[in-house]
């Protein structure tokens, strides 16, 4: 399943990634352990409570998909919830949760 986070106005802030083997981790809130399985080019995958999530950009926000694993619709909406938060800022409400697809032809 892919999400994405969308800010109306097209605004992602400066995320500051952090050292090398952590470098996704301006996209993991701080409550949250993970381990990084991969990183290259400001996207790659963590390991968050047994789960294997990719984070990465896409045209319009940053995207989110679970790779690996089972979560409920609420799981994923609290993990969303906190990365939102986490980069945006918890006074910030220009930003939309999308679940992401492909368009059928």
């Amino acid at each position: 399943m892919k999400f994405e986070l969308v800010d109306r106005q097209g605004y992602i802030p400066d995320l500051n990634y952090g050292a090398a083997g952590q470098e996704l981790s301006c996209f993991i809130p701080n409550d949250y352990p993970f381990q990084q399985v991969s990183y290259h080019n400001g996207e790659g995958e963590v390991i968050i409570d047994k789960h294997t999530w990719h984070f990465f950009f896409t045209q319009e926000g940053i995207g989110i998909q679970l790779i690996d694993g089972v979560v409920t619709l609420k799981e994923a909406e609290h993990l969303l919830l906190a990365v939102k938060a986490h980069i945006w800022g918890e006074t910030h409400q220009q930003v939309q949760i999308f679940m992401a697809g492909v368009t059928p032809k």
